[in-house]
């Protein structure tokens, strides 16, 4: 392979956090290639396991645990990267117990990883845009991300006529 191919794959990998084989067997319309990443949430979040879950809490737990199984990495990375202060996401219930004791904290679905769950809604948006970011997906799609957290709004309580 040559440095000019090897650099253009290369380039194709990074923007969709995929493995060279899976770039290739994409483009070569193999079986077995998994589309990108960006695809690959998107079908998630419109799947029936995820339309099923109706609280805020278990749809950003469910993204956050997609994630640590899309990027391992990536996501163990994010978590080492955050500053000793108040951590929204932890390695461990300890960690997060630590660093208060009034923290709700939940175990993030099929990781060893835990969320503080006692925010509200627009910061646990404002934590998965840093996390996706972080792991290299497009705004648009961040953005269709964390609307998915929220998107049931409670029917207002009082409505005013005119007259």
């Amino acid at each position: 392979m040559t440095d000019e191919v090897y650099e253009a794959l290369r380039s194709l990998t990074s923007d969709f956090n995929q493995q060279s084989n899976d770039v290739l067997a994409s483009l070569l319309d193999l079986p077995g290639g998994a589309g990108s990443m960006q695809d690959l949430l998107g079908q998630f979040l419109g799947s029936a396991e995820f339309r099923s879950l109706h609280k805020d809490a278990d749809k950003y737990l469910a993204i956050l645990g997609w994630i640590a199984d899309q990027h391992p990495a990536d996501f163990r990375g994010y978590i080492m990267s955050l500053n000793r202060g108040r951590r929204h996401l932890s390695m461990s219930r300890e960690e997060i117990i630590e660093q208060s004791r009034h923290n709700q904290a939940r175990q993030i679905p099929n990781t060893p990883y835990w969320a503080i769950m006692n925010i509200d809604t627009p910061t646990k948006r404002r934590f998965l845009t840093r996390v996706l970011d972080f792991c290299g997906y497009t705004e648009s799609l961040i953005e269709y991300t964390c609307n998915a957290v929220g998107i049931s709004r409670p029917a207002s309580r009082f409505r005013f006529l005119r007259s």
